[in-house]
């Protein structure tokens, strides 16, 4: 994001975390999330920055026969400190985006639909029950997400 900042995110370990750089990759420094973990099918899969201090967390355990509790997570230090989304969405999510222009709307996709955020991240509702396995929006308004067999979506306002 930007000309120095970088965020990725772990899984499949002890804990799901968040490692950023606000060097170019120089140096990290490592945030633990409340997103489940401690199995090689759990953990963060999908973060999405609004800018440099706000930012959300989705994942879970991406097995279709297990569930996925408070697998969302948000922060608005930049990563240093994460906190579990009060309504999560209700399984496993693999994408997520942030709406153009907004400063409270996102996304968040996955194998079960697609959840919307209005309020930064703290709540979910489902608004769609279609695969998808990524989601990305651009500057001029335009959201596409995409999933397997070659299922592609455009969001319109």
């Amino acid at each position: 994001s930007g000309p120095r900042d970088v965020w990725l995110a772990t899984g499949g370990g002890a804990h799901a975390r968040v490692l950023h750089s606000a060097d170019r990759g120089l140096t990290w420094t490592a945030a633990d999330t409340p997103v489940p973990a401690g199995d090689p099918a759990k953990g963060v899969f999908a973060l999405a920055f609004r800018d440099r201090t706000h930012g959300l967390a989705v994942g879970g355990d991406y097995r279709p026969d297990q569930t996925s509790p408070q697998a969302a997570a948000v922060t608005d230090d930049g990563g240093r400190t994460w906190r579990p989304a009060a309504t999560p969405p209700p399984s496993y999510r693999s994408g997520a985006a942030w709406l153009p222009h907004s400063r409270g709307a996102a996304l968040a996709v996955g194998p079960t639909g697609t959840d919307l955020t209005t309020d930064g991240g703290r709540t979910w509702r489902t608004i769609d029950t279609g695969s998808y396995d990524t989601v990305s929006c651009t500057p001029d308004l335009g959201c596409w997400a995409a999933g397997e067999k070659g299922r592609v979506a455009r969001l319109e306002r």
